[in-house]
């Protein structure tokens, strides 16, 4: 499982998948919606976004779909209705829906230790900093199920943080592409957990793990299983981990650089110190914070 979920390759649809008709035969407003093209249009202008795609449906029925801008920021293709975008972590949600299909199907429980689908977690320990070395303790209790579907495993990512666990996972090949999902799974077991099982809320490799699960309870690869059960009878014709079709793919716009040595931090200080700002529709930045030798923001 990774993160990262494109499409795969298949004839582009020339028409939309729903009937189109006038905004107002279906209850809407021509005027208002317009106004939210002029909206994007101006982000688009800004640099702000390349470009966008919008559609607004109601009873069946397509009552607003525009394609503006361009695909790609250093790019001339115009965004068109069948561009495709990657939806990163939202591939989550979909194994996470694989999951609880399968355990609707008497597979496993909630509660079931990881350990038994996975035996390389058996061995699992906490990695505790303890002046600037790292201590490994034992498990209070088993990782379950229910831990990686709410990402309370104590697992993590490597790109979330820059402490001494999180730093074993950067130098480790969890990011290669030429590793299985067994090989991955066995990976990420085989390095300390950032806390205990149950103990704290960390976003993490945790779902990629319920994808191998995925594979062990039923035989199938990842891919295959979410294809057979969710994708094709949900008609995601073009919603898949690899794709054919790479001159249809967005590429998002260039991200601002920040200045100084900066990196991603999740220190619970500059977590609480984040604020919603609804005029501007984002999360602020609070002042730059000094953990150690490196600035986070």
């Amino acid at each position: 499982m990774t993160a990262q979920t494109a499409a795969k390759h298949s004839p582009a649809p020339q028409t939309p998948p729903l009937p189109q008709t006038k905004p107002e035969s279906l209850g809407l407003s021509s005027i208002r919606l317009q106004r939210m093209s002029d909206a994007f249009k101006r982000d688009i202008d800004k640099g702000t976004t390349p470009g966008v795609t919008m559609m607004v449906a109601r009873r069946g029925q397509i009552g607003w779909f525009e394609a503006l801008g361009r695909q790609n920021p250093a790019a001339s293709t115009p965004m068109a209705h069948n561009s495709i975008f990657r939806i990163f972590s939202m591939s989550k949600p979909i194994v996470s829906v694989g999951i609880m299909m399968l355990l609707e199907e008497g597979h496993f429980l909630l509660n079931d230790p990881v350990a038994k689908y996975i035996p390389e977690f058996a061995d699992q320990k906490v990695g505790v900093e303890n002046n600037g070395k790292l201590e490994l303790v034992a498990l209070k209790r088993p990782i379950t199920i229910q831990d990686l579907l709410r990402h309370t495993s104590g697992i993590t990512y490597d790109h979330t943080g820059n402490g001494l666990v999180q730093q074993l996972y950067q130098q480790s090949r969890l990011r290669s592409r030429k590793i299985s999902n067994a090989e991955h799974a066995a990976l990420v077991a085989s390095l300390p957990l950032m806390c205990q099982p149950g103990a704290e809320w960390n976003y993490s490799r945790s779902t990629d793990i319920l994808g191998r699960i995925i594979e062990v309870v039923s035989g199938k690869t990842l891919s295959a299983f979410l294809t057979e059960r969710i994708l094709a009878p949900l008609q995601m014709a073009e919603t898949a981990f690899h794709t054919g079709a790479e001159k249809r793919i967005v590429s998002p716009s260039h991200s601002r650089p920040i200045p100084g040595p900066a990196r991603r931090c999740s220190s619970s200080t500059c977590l609480k110190s984040r604020s919603w700002n609804p005029a501007a529709a984002a999360w602020s930045r609070p002042p730059w914070t000094t953990h150690g030798s490196a600035r986070c923001c």
